[in-house]
């Protein structure tokens, strides 16, 4: 019967050798996947920040908008009312006065009521 000739010791040094290098060479490559998938990853991180500060500092925008038109509404509105409350005092002067003292004794009585 034929005997399996076994390697050499040799033989076996450079196979390791060769093992050892393929190994290498596939950390290198891994290192290098993992760094561009990092740059990757980064890089849409950004993107995305970038996008929602956008986004909030168009909503703020957009309420600051909003919020000042309503101020120039209201502006409006009690300009206008207090135009007409002074139209209303010149025209009758004594109704006003006689309505303002009714209120306040109103008022003073539910204040002497409470106390």
């Amino acid at each position: 019967m034929a005997r399996a000739s076994q390697p050499s010791t040799a033989q076996l040094k450079r196979e390791f050798d060769s093992l050892k290098a393929d190994l290498g060479a596939l950390a290198h490559e891994m290192r290098a996947f993992a760094q561009a998938q990092e740059s990757s990853l980064s890089s849409r991180a950004q993107a995305k920040a970038n996008n929602a500060a956008e986004a909030a500092r168009g909503a703020a925008d957009s309420l600051f908008t909003g919020a000042d038109q309503q101020f120039q509404h209201i502006r409006q509105f009690a300009e206008t009312a207090a135009g007409g409350a002074e139209d209303m005092v010149r025209e009758r002067p004594a109704a006003i006065v006689a309505g303002a003292a009714a209120i306040g004794f109103l008022v003073g009585a539910l204040a002497a009521r409470k106390a």
